[in-house]
């Protein structure tokens, strides 16, 4: 390797802008460093947090299954005893001759039975319920008629369809729900078919209700880390999510209700039935619980990482800003800027490099100024002889002999008795004085309508019969309202040089002020040759977005200009529409808001 090629390896960081070299300095000895550091610590510990949270979610679902089991079993144990009990079936078996017969038997088999004692010794029964289809027995208690109403209940049809002797069945009872604002309308029932004596002259079916409050209650118990769903061929039966588990409406599908992920499942035969046990629960945070739980890991990420970065922070910015602002000063003194670069300097080297530019740019100006300072004398002189001689030249062109020549020709058509063209030559020098002579730019309507006027006459003088023109106003106070200058006589110019003027019939030009709706309504119409539709399109386009910058797009300009003074004078509160129709003449209505009118 040659001397050149090693020093050139040697020195090649000095190619690399500063603020790089920062930032390297900074990925590789701060923030990859402490990245390693804490991405090691935190795998160490994901695997504990993991197999807690599994344990966790094992020991929810035994306690579930636990709390489910024993209430279906005790449940059961009910069911069982009742199966067997030989009283309760005579007691069913049995015809009775009246009512009065009926009372005393059922009181006899309460006082020698113990169907009381068993049914409330257990909290979690709801209510135990003997359906008897003997035409004798009384409705009440806990023995109800196998009748046809029954029968077509949802519960006893799903009984008929199964060959099994015993189910258990979960259904919406709409009519308890409606009845009953604590308990609701879901149950959650064993039912099977009393049959254990053999060959029965009545039919008997036993119905037991579990306490599904107290099961639902049982689960909301669980906590808030996960939500639990007991489902049943996709119904969901118990559940603590607060969306599911409203008792007063019917029992939701899993499949239409979105959860969160799964995190553990398992099955738990029931009865007749195989039931679920989901817990679902959004994914453990694994850094949230090691910040949350470790306050050394705190301290450390503090200390490896943020204290370096606001120190290289802090360098950098102290660096990087001076000798940024250093660059832009040079690069000003490309286009011959010589700015001395303000602020605190500092003393280490950058400060040292500002102070001798601070020196330089000094030096260089009072060259400019030694040097070029004749020359700029010499410039000014020449250019305040240029404006003298402009001035002199402005001054030859002069307003008033225009207006003198005028009134000399006015008088001469006096003298000569041609008052038509002495009256003209009049409303023109009027006109021509106001367009000269600007003044306040707001002035009344009943001024405004005097150079309307001036310039109609002034146009049917050319026009003779051609022209027809009418000004009317609705309301006397009208003509007090103040409006800027020469806008309405710029929308009637505009109807007599592009409507009338290019029609070869006879045309009308009528001017119409109105007050409506707290509106100053100006309505400038013409019978003349109308807008070519796209042209129409393009005034209305404006309309919506007036902008001076695209007045170039129109062949005549005088009408947005106008339009945007009036929005200028009254905060865009005025509208403008225009309505055109090819051969027959265009519309233009002006609406100001009155108040600002007035105000005007």
């Amino acid at each position: 390797m040659s001397q050149k090629q090693f020093c050139k390896r040697k020195h090649f960081l000095d190619d690399w802008s500063l603020k790089t070299k920062l930032y390297i300095l900074f990925i590789f000895c701060v923030l990859v460093p402490v990245l390693a550091t804490n991405t090691v610590f935190y795998q160490s510990i994901k695997g504990n947090i993991e197999e807690k949270e599994h344990n966790r979610f094992n020991e929810m679902q035994q306690r579930i299954r636990f709390n489910l089991r024993n209430s279906i079993d005790n449940s059961l144990y009910v069911s069982n005893f009742l199966y067997t009990d030989v009283t309760l079936n005579r007691f069913m078996e049995s015809r009775y001759r009246d009512d009065e017969d009926y009372y005393l038997a059922y009181y006899d088999m309460l006082s020698n039975n113990n169907l009381v004692r068993y049914y409330y010794s257990y909290q979690q029964v709801n209510q135990v319920t003997f359906y008897v289809g003997n035409d004798t027995f009384v409705n009440g208690g806990n023995f109800i008629k196998l009748d046809d109403a029954v029968r077509a209940s949802e519960w006893y049809q799903a009984l008929m369809n199964t060959s099994d002797h015993i189910m258990i069945y979960s259904y919406f009872d709409k009519q308890q729900a409606e009845m009953s604002q604590s308990q609701g309308g879901r149950k959650v029932s064993i039912i099977r078919r009393l049959d254990y004596f053999g060959e029965q002259q009545v039919e008997k079916v036993l119905k037991v209700d579990l306490d599904y409050a107290f099961i639902n209650k049982s689960l909301k118990n669980e906590g808030t880390n996960g939500n639990v769903y007991v489902v049943s061929d996709d119904k969901v039966i118990f559940s603590n999510d607060s969306k599911m588990n409203k008792t007063r409406q019917p029992f939701h599908l899993l499949a239409n209700s979105p959860i969160s992920p799964v995190q553990s499942t398992e099955s738990l035969p029931v009865v007749s039935e195989n039931w679920q046990i989901i817990i679902s629960a959004d994914k453990l945070d694994f850094l949230s619980e090691v910040i949350d739980s470790k306050l050394n890991v705190t301290v450390l990420m503090i200390l490896n990482l943020l204290m370096p970065t606001l120190l290289i922070w802090m360098i950098s910015r102290s660096l990087v800003t001076r000798i940024d602002r250093i660059s832009k000063h040079l690069d000003q003194v490309k286009h011959e800027q010589f700015e001395v670069i303000s602020g605190p300097a500092g003393k280490d080297e950058i400060g040292s490099l500002t102070h001798s530019y601070n020196m330089m740019v000094i030096k260089i100006r009072n060259l400019i100024e030694i040097v070029f300072k004749g020359q700029v004398e010499r410039q000014a002189l020449e250019l305040s002889r240029k404006q003298a001689e402009l001035k002199a030249l402005q001054s030859q062109v002069n307003p008033h002999f225009m207006f003198n020549t005028l009134e000399t020709i006015r008088m001469r058509s006096l003298i000569k008795d041609e008052l038509e063209t002495s009256d003209i030559i009049h409303k023109l020098a009027l006109l021509l004085r106001q367009t000269i002579n600007w003044g306040d730019d707001l002035i009344t309507i009943a001024e405004e309508i005097k150079f309307v006027e001036s310039y109609l006459n002034i146009q049917q003088y050319r026009f003779g019969e051609k022209l027809q023109f009418a000004i009317k106003f609705s309301d006397a106070s009208i003509p007090d309202i103040m409006i800027p200058k020469l806008t309405v006589l710029t929308f009637v110019e505009n109807a007599c040089i592009h409507g009338i003027e290019s029609t070869s019939s006879d045309g009308i030009v009528e001017v119409l002020f109105e007050i409506r709706s707290e509106q100053l309504s100006i309505t400038i119409r013409d019978t003349g040759v109308g807008i070519d539709p796209d042209k129409l399109a393009l005034l209305r386009a404006m309309m919506r977005d007036p902008n001076i910058d695209r007045m170039s797009e129109l062949s005549s300009i005088g009408m947005m200009n106008a339009y945007i003074r009036l929005r200028m004078y009254f905060d865009d509160g005025v509208q403008m529409d225009i309505f055109s129709e090819k051969g027959k003449g265009t519309t233009v209505a002006i609406h100001i808001p009155l108040l600002q009118a007035s105000q005007g």
